[in-house]
This record gives structure tokens, C-alpha cells and sequence, in this order.
């Protein structure tokens, strides 16, 4: 489980930088719901991107990243909720 949870946050990392520019401009400073390397949603916090994450994929296989073009150090929660 940790495998594929570890590469389903490196494939949604992935794929925000490289479409960051055009999620930029209209969500900046928001918290992308990342699956499949898609984005579901935006949240304006991480609690509540991870709350409708564990709604939506019982499997907990998705990620949350944020919608910055500066580093984010996201402490535990990149544990908690990658």
C-alpha cells in the first residue's frame, strides 16, 4: 500500500508541475484533490481537501498538493496526507 500510495503522490506531483501555469492564474494558494493524475477539486485549505478525498476514494490512493509556484514545506501533513 505504501508503494502505490508513494506513486500515485509522485505521479500527481508531477503532473501539477507541469500544468501548474495554467491553475495558477485562477487558483493560487489553494489545495488541489489530485487523482490519477488529474485534479478533482480545489479547497482553499488541506483539511478540507483531505476530508473530501477520505469521501470520495475509501482506498486513501490520492494526494493533495498545493497550487504555488514557490516550495511548500507541508511538515507532517505531506505524511499525513499524501
Amino acid at each position: 500500500m505504501a508503494d502505490k500510495l508513494r506513486t500515485e503522490v509522485d505521479r500527481n506531483y508531477d503532473f501539477l508541475q507541469r500544468h501548474l501555469t495554467r491553475y495558477l492564474a485562477d487558483h493560487a494558494g489553494q489545495y488541489a484533490l489530485l487523482k490519477s493524475a488529474k485534479v478533482i477539486a480545489f479547497f482553499d485549505g488541506p483539511g478540507d481537501a483531505y476530508r473530501a478525498g477520505l469521501a470520495r476514494f475509501p482506498d486513501c490512493i490520492f494526494s493533495i498538493q498545493p497550487v504555488t509556484d514557490e516550495p511548500v514545506e507541508m511538515g507532517f501533513m505531506s505524511f499525513a496526507v499524501a
